[in-house]
């Protein structure tokens, strides 16, 4: 007879699942918070969702969203105008090109870091590696995670942050930091999740009898409880929640994937990690915030050698089915809250890497280095004002020569965060008072490197 262990993890492999991010759960967290608004800021609320699609590694700006012709360029990029001002390869694109109309371009950003781990860490944090508080900085996703609590749903079983491969970056899924554990990331390993099934009738016969008696267990305890502290708090929190989610059919619903769709996404990591973010939000069932990491596009050295184990046109045959299914599965599903929009009409989308890579001839190992001076990204959805292009590199792509937006400043991570923070109705000035170290938590930390940065929304994306 099968039982619950044949077909789910058990309670320390689904530890595994959840990645790093459930490390957190180790970590004290602070509850009630003691948070204030910090300065008067009018969030946007245009957003349910949010995907941020993670280039990890960094892609070669040149090549991608701010075509430039260099001594490094490939003969056999056929590019081609997609739009004004806009050239993609067909070669590499040949899919992608054609979801351009849906995308705004940032082409001015300005990253503080430019290493992997810390730029990847940038990206998930919004704010750079301090060792001093690192240990209680929360990702973006937990805080997340903590602001949409309120509106969660007696339905709602799916984590609110999800993330796809995280554990494949530099990084790996990063913890909740001084938030309790049940704000902690679900990082799942898209090659081993479309492996799992769903519960037959005996062997949800066999978890709720088990859970039962672990529920009993509990009552017998629970005049211990309260001495235990937050920490089994927060353990005996995530298996409430794991006992949710096993028994709620739209968890295994939302990891069968049709093979006319692995056909069109590619059946690979980014192409899998791609279908289940789409699946997941479709079934609207709480995941409001999905990080999907694509990782491998640190090309020092032979970018353009198809021999070699990775180059650039490899990770962009991956990219391109992906990317664009995506992007048109989001814009053909309709909303199942408002029957006047599609799943894209109230989804953010984000597609970036941490930095850039260097423009012009090629290193000494056929490569391009890494390159934070002025890189791009993409958003799409929930208003984004599609075809418009924001800001403008030099005539190599290696300084910016227009910012595009309302301050003198590049726009940088924290102004992507705050950004994705807007969308979703959440004030990015909010301050947390009552941290480990007592130093105040900004959701978007004003500090830059050299000092006070801008942290506004990058508000030239929208009409």
């Amino acid at each position: 007879m099968r039982t619950v262990g044949d077909i789910y993890p058990s309670r320390r492999d689904l530890l595994k699942f959840g990645g790093l991010g459930l490390a957190g759960a180790a970590a004290e967290g602070i509850w009630p918070l003691q948070a204030a608004s910090g300065s008067k800021v009018t969030p946007r609320g245009n957003a349910r969702n949010v995907i941020f699609f993670e280039l990890s590694g960094a892609i070669s700006h040149v090549e991608g969203w701010d075509f430039k012709e260099t001594a490094g360029t490939p003969k056999d990029l056929d590019m081609r105008p997609v739009a004004r001002d806009l050239y993609m390869s067909q070669l590499l694109f040949p899919r992608l090109s054609k979801q351009m109309s849906k995308f705004a371009i940032v082409r001015s950003l300005l990253s503080h870091e430019e290493v992997h781990f810390r730029g990847q860490y940038y990206l998930q944090t919004g704010r750079q590696l301090n060792l001093a508080f690192a240990k209680e900085i929360p990702s973006v996703g937990s805080v997340i995670g903590m602001e949409l609590e309120a509106r969660r749903r007696e339905k709602d079983t799916f984590p609110t942050y999800l993330s796809l491969n995280l554990d494949k970056g530099a990084a790996g899924a990063l913890a909740a930091g001084f938030l309790p554990p049940r704000f902690s990331v679900v990082d799942i390993n898209p090659e081993s999740a479309v492996k799992g099934g769903a519960l037959d009738e005996k062997a949800v016969q066999l978890l709720e009898e088990r859970w039962r008696l672990l529920k009993a267990l509990r009552d017998t305890d629970r005049s211990r409880a309260p001495g235990l502290g937050r920490d089994m708090a927060g353990y005996l929190d995530y298996y409430d929640t794991a006992h949710r989610l096993l028994t709620d059919d739209r968890w295994p619903a939302s990891f069968r994937l049709a093979d006319a769709d692995k056909l069109r996404y590619g059946n690979t990591s980014v192409g899998v990690s791609a279908m289940l973010a789409r699946n997941v939000l479709a079934q609207d069932a709480g995941t409001h915030y999905v990080h999907i990491c694509h990782p491998g596009w640190d090309h020092h050295v032979q970018i353009w050698d198809r021999s070699a184990p990775s180059h650039h046109y490899k990770l962009c045959e991956e990219l391109d089915p992906a990317l664009s299914s995506l992007m048109e599965d989001l814009a053909a599903t309709p909303s199942k809250t408002n029957p006047t929009q599609t799943l894209l009409d109230e989804t953010l989308v984000v597609v970036m890497g941490e930095f850039g890579r260097t423009p012009g001839a090629l290193n000494n190992m056929g490569g391009r280095d890494h390159h934070n001076k002025c890189f791009p990204a993409l958003f799409a959805g929930a208003g984004v004002a599609a075809g418009r292009i924001i800001g403008r590199s030099d005539k190599d792509g290696v300084t910016c020569a227009e910012t595009g937006w309302h301050r003198k400043e590049q726009p940088r991570i924290e102004n992507v965060v705050a950004t994705v923070y807007s969308a979703l109705g959440i004030d990015w000035t909010k301050e947390i008072r009552n941290t480990p170290s007592g130093r105040a938590f900004t959701l978007v930390d004003p500090l830059g490197p050299n000092g006070f940065i801008p942290t506004d929304e990058i508000s030239a994306l929208y009409a």
